[in-house]
């Protein structure tokens, strides 16, 4: 997310489009920010949030994807910002669920701790990695379509989850 936040005024460029639209285009990833926290948290009071997190990155995925395809329309390239910006700030909404929930709220603090830590580290290289390993666009988005695409692990994760709490109860 932060490749994309950091190279997509530039892509959106590269892809045929004006500044002055590119960067209106990627000013909506603040806006979707906000509302891909409100959809999970609607959808989070009807289910897992594991499922729910891998159903949004799974669109991040999609849109990813379909830029470099439809991206030098204008509207591709805003269906394609808009599938993708709808999953800014579900990881900062979920991970806090997905903690508590395997490893109870006792261990949430050291964990979240250890896990921001990274997470930040990743962030601030993310950018100058995939600016220094590109040969062209092309490989970036793939890469990212490939992260988003790694979020189906959030499905396995809720399913071991789900096994272990009925094994549990079973159990006692």
């Amino acid at each position: 997310m932060a490749t994309v936040s950091v190279l997509l005024i530039t892509y959106l460029i590269h892809l045929g489009h004006t500044p002055v639209f590119a960067a209106t285009t990627a000013g909506l990833l603040g806006v979707l920010s906000v509302t891909g926290r409100l959809v999970t948290t609607g959808l989070r009071r009807r289910g897992a949030a594991a499922p729910i997190a891998a159903g949004i990155f799974a669109l991040q995925g999609i849109g990813a994807l379909l830029l470099p395809m439809v991206g030098d329309t204008v509207p591709g390239a805003i269906s394609c910002v808009l599938l993708f910006g709808i999953g800014f700030g579900v990881g900062t909404i979920t991970r806090p669920h997905l903690l508590a929930e395997r490893y109870g709220i006792a261990a949430y603090v050291t964990l979240s701790g250890r896990i921001t830590l990274f997470s930040v580290a990743v962030k601030a290289l993310a950018p100058l990695g995939a600016v220094a390993l590109a040969t062209g666009y092309g490989w970036v988005i793939g890469a990212i379509t490939t992260a988003c695409a790694a979020a189906f692990a959030l499905v396995a994760y809720h399913r071991l989850s789900f096994r272990q709490f009925s094994n549990q109860e079973v159990a006692s």
